[in-house]
């Protein structure tokens, strides 16, 4: 069967929410995820150091408890976002790659979506451009239309290990750095169903200012019809917001 890499990039500040998303992951229903790799990319050397140690720590108490080999990436610089990606990807040994940021929400049948998807058709990359959103300061579920069929945001990108042979991200990125790693988003790419992809977390400590993103944006409406609680469950939303710092 298709062996899966999970890729995420953490950092000091995301500890609470990379334990939530450990509970993510042992909730997916595809059996073949071989790795999770963990890079760390704390942007200051103190904070840095202590997060391996807190992450070390976390893999010595999980690992007799899970199939899936943890396995923390780390490097003695401070590096940009695109660079820690790079890192990421030069590690993984899986014959997919999935992408999970750790403070979003992937739906149990996530990863088996996007590895039948990635099986069935030709191409090498996958994502998904009309994505839901959360956002737990307001605590309003928003729907993105999508802007086309090769765009995603690298939080729900999934791709062959293939793909890695002629492609990387430009080194020095902080943001935006999807742009350059789908050509700018010209590599034909499998549009993911939204509702089994992810729920992108809105809350004020995003890399992105989504909640500003967000307004007055033509492409994003409020979804009213449905109730949050039926697609994340309560204890995992409520250790979300729980990270988020709300109470």
């Amino acid at each position: 069967m298709t062996t899966v890499s999970i890729l995420t990039i953490t950092q000091h500040k995301r500890f609470i929410c990379l334990k939530n998303l450990y509970d993510i992951i042992q909730a997916q229903t595809y059996l073949e995820i071989k790795e999770w790799i963990i890079v760390e990319g704390s942007q200051n050397i103190e904070l840095k150091q202590n997060n391996i140690e807190n992450i070390e720590i976390f893999i010595n108490e999980k690992k007799d408890l899970t199939n899936i080999k943890m396995r923390l990436i780390k490097s003695d610089d401070i590096l940009p976002l695109s660079d820690l990606r790079n890192l990421g990807n030069d590690n993984c040994l899986g014959d997919i790659i999935v992408c999970m940021d750790d403070d979003d929400y992937y739906p149990p049948i996530s990863v088996n979506h996007t590895v039948e998807k990635l099986n069935k058709y030709n191409r090498l990359i996958a994502g998904c451009s009309g994505i839901y959103l959360y956002d737990f300061k307001l605590n309003k579920l928003y729907k993105c239309s999508g802007y086309h069929n090769n765009h995603s945001t690298n939080n729900c990108m999934a791709y062959k290990r293939e793909y890695l042979k002629n492609h990387r991200y430009k080194d020095g990125l902080h943001f935006a750095e999807e742009y350059s790693f789908t050509n700018g988003f010209t590599e034909p790419m499998i549009p993911l169903n939204p509702e089994k992809c992810i729920i992108v977390s809105i809350h004020e400590y995003n890399t992105v200012d989504k909640q500003k993103w967000i307004t007055d944006n033509e492409f994003i409406s409020e979804v009213k019809d449905k109730n949050i609680l039926d697609i994340i469950p309560h204890k995992i939303f409520e250790n979300m917001k729980e990270a988020f710092y709300f109470e």
